[in-house]
């Protein structure tokens, strides 16, 4: 049982990680300013062709991989240690820690050495120096090193708690944490079988096999994303407006239903393979609708919460409620915005999973508009705004600037939201994503360029908003006011006394068991239909190696 005055062990892992995890929202946040300069028509020559792939292939994983899995480290040692009260181990901390840190260095040093333009989906059969592949897979040895003792404090306070129902906000991290389990060990074999030997030895690879595993993690890692974010809106909104959450259980089957669905999907990428049937893809993409479902239940858990927030601040009316809520409060503006988006970006998600309707967006720039609402402002403007609440915890001090830490998430918003539709109607005109040159060399249609400007001012406008909350950070761990006493952990006081008994949503290893049958079945007809046709070996080219018209 750890002091509730003393979380040394766990804020000083949450402290590390939250500093690496700025870094590298740091050095992607440049890349993506970088490459958005560069597709747009009026800025020419900012980047080289090599230098362009470079930028895209480090904002890809310094973005989708390095910040959030660092940040979702940190606050999910701070959830359990304040909600559980039980200590953590610090060599299995500080192991976690040096592994996830040694394998990005290693990953970062390659990228910027040039060695690695293979972009974050790094599809063979481009190769990669190896340090490319070994650097990620001792990350994601670190972050499974992590999870094992997320999962040994939880069945430590399980077996000294046989009776109470789960806490929310850890039911959060766990969900969190077994996605993340379900989908990284393909990956890894994917990386030892055919990356690794085809970087050392030229070794030729499946392409279509390697896609299949790489998709198997890669839509998985958004539900990665996605789910602590789900957990802050859950646990901090109520605490904002000093009300209950509207269900504890609809909040639990939401997190179920990500468990059960949310790995067994990553075919709906795959739609234009060709080598896989259209049953299989046809199975995934009903499991994709399946794990929208939780989605859904959040929107409405979410929203009854702030209504009941709303009417006790007294809101009249049917929408009276809505200007009753503490838009004014930076955490509570952060939060709520980057759900209300996360809304636009689940209705693209089922549109990107539609059989058909995928062929007209498929790698055009609506991808790029419909990511950057989920892990773009979903989940990283909901990191943004409970960070000024936890650093307060974490650094003993007070936001530097709360009028900067205000203005920052309605900025983002509104750049995130010129800057989506932009891409999204550039998308469905045609523009591609990732590639060097959008204008075609001039022989572009002239419609895309208004668009793409457009989503350029949009960019720009959430890029100064990222470099604002950067800058409030800096300075409240460097020179904010020093508090005397915690902020959030007394809004886990009354954790245990609230709990119910447990049912049968608590039963995780039930669950976890029903998921892999789920995974079991979703692969089993693609990876059959590769294996028993026999793999087409291509040989490995380098990026360099790729030849331009």
């Amino acid at each position: 049982m750890v002091d509730e005055k003393d979380f040394g062990v766990e804020d000083g892992f949450s402290r590390k990680s939250l500093i690496f995890s700025f870094i590298a929202l740091i050095l992607g946040g440049s890349f993506g300013l970088l490459q958005l300069l560069e597709r747009t028509p009026t800025i020419d020559g900012l980047l080289t062709r090599k230098t362009y792939y470079l930028v895209l292939t480090g904002h890809g994983v310094l973005m989708a991989i390095v910040w959030t899995a660092f940040f979702i480290m940190a606050l999910a040692v701070f959830v359990l240690s304040r909600e559980l009260k039980i200590s953590f181990n610090k060599k299995m901390l500080n192991t976690a820690l040096i592994l996830s840190i040694l394998g990005t260095l290693i990953a970062a040093i390659t990228i910027l050495a040039g060695k690695a333009d293979v972009l974050y989906t790094f599809y063979p059969p481009l190769k990669a120096h190896v340090g490319f592949y070994l650097g990620l897979g001792v990350l994601i040895i670190g972050t499974w090193v992590f999870s094992a003792e997320i999962i040994r404090v939880y069945a430590q306070w399980r077996k000294q708690n046989k009776d109470l129902e789960t806490p929310v906000a850890t039911f959060g991290v766990l969900a969190t944490v077994i996605v993340w389990l379900e989908a990284t060990p393909p990956l890894v074999f994917m990386v030892l079988k055919n990356l690794v030997p085809m970087a050392l030895f030229n070794s030729p690879v499946d392409v279509l096999e390697s896609r299949t595993y790489f998709w198997y993690f890669g839509h998985p890692l958004v539900y990665f994303w996605i789910i602590p974010a789900v957990t802050l809106w859950y646990f901090a909104i109520p605490k904002l407006l000093n009300v209950e959450l509207f269900s504890k259980t609809m909040a639990k089957i939401a997190f179920i239903l990500f468990i059960l669905a949310s790995t067994p999907v990553g075919l709906h990428h795959q739609f234009l393979d060709p080598g896989v049937s259209d049953i299989a893809k046809f199975l995934q993409t009903i499991l994709t609708f399946v794990v929208a479902s939780p989605s859904l239940l959040t929107a409405f858990n979410v929203i009854a919460t702030l209504e009941r927030g709303g009417r006790k601040a007294g809101g009249k009316g049917v929408f009276g409620w809505i200007k009753t809520l503490p838009w004014s409060n930076p955490v509570f503006a952060g939060l709520t915005l980057s759900f209300i988006i996360f809304g636009f970006g689940g209705i693209g998600g089922i549109i990107n999973a539609s059989y058909t309707l995928n062929y007209i967006v498929h790698n055009t720039t609506w991808i790029v508009g419909h990511f950057h609402l989920t892990v773009g402002t979903a989940t990283t403007l909901t990191f943004m705004a409970a960070s000024y609440l936890l650093i307060q915890d974490w650094f003993k001090r007070k936001i530097y600037n709360e009028k900067i830490a205000l203005a920052q998430p309605y900025l983002w918003a509104i750049g995130m939201s010129i800057f989506s539709l932009s891409y999204h109607i550039a998308g469905l005109l045609g523009v591609p994503r990732r590639t060097f040159d959008v204008t075609y060399n001039g022989l572009a249609p002239a419609e895309w360029y208004y668009w793409l400007i457009m989503g350029a001012v949009g960019g720009i406008v959430f890029w100064f908003s990222g470099v604002l909350y950067i800058a409030n950070m800096i300075l409240t761990i460097l020179g904010g006011e020093k508090l005397d006493k915690p902020i959030v952990t007394p809004l886990f006081e009354k954790t245990i006394e609230t709990l119910s008994k447990r049912g049968v949503l608590d039963k995780l290893s039930f669950w976890v068991a029903i998921a892999v049958l789920i995974i079991v079945i979703g692969y089993a007809l693609p990876f059959y239909e590769i294996y028993t046709r026999g793999l087409s070996l291509a040989p490995p080219v380098s990026p360099e190696g790729v030849k331009f018209g």
